[in-house]
């Protein structure tokens, strides 16, 4: 299997989670890992799994993110398989917002298929992850399908 993890990170917490998620996928084959501004417009016809991910802002996608997407051409990821994840604080839903729920909506729209449901990791105020946030990533990616 051949998965590309893609991710913004303003104070590190995503990119740890990026790192954690990269590491279990590639048990299972290669992975390219790489910041969202070195993300190619094009994703390669090898690539079985895309990862998107990001921390919440303004109840969102952070800039970058959104950018990116931007600047795929309609149905670019058309059957695709692919899943979103974010970094936010562990406050409802409603109250945060969730980016990994709009990286979900931007992946469908350009006509990925979600092969899992969006995730969440955890940070404090500080920023900082949350204990045992790290571990649940790994978890996360060795439950998307191979």
């Amino acid at each position: 299997m051949h998965s590309l993890v893609i991710y913004a990170s303003r104070s590190g917490n995503t990119r740890r989670v990026a790192e954690a998620i990269a590491n279990r996928l590639g048990e299972r084959g290669t992975v390219d890992l790489r910041p969202v501004d070195e993300a190619p417009t094009e994703i390669e016809p090898d690539i079985d799994l895309l990862v998107i991910g990001g921390p919440t802002e303004a109840h969102g996608m952070t800039p970058p993110v959104a950018e990116f997407f931007d600047r795929l051409p309609h149905g670019a990821l058309a059957g695709r398989r692919a899943v979103g994840f974010d970094t936010r604080l562990r406050w409802p839903e409603w109250l945060s917002g969730s980016a990994s729920a709009r990286i979900t909506d931007r992946l469908r729209g350009l006509g990925a298929k979600v092969v899992a449901p969006e995730e969440s990791f955890f940070v404090t105020r500080k920023p900082e992850l949350e204990a045992g946030e790290l571990e649940r990533a790994s978890s996360w990616a060795a439950s998307l399908p191979a």
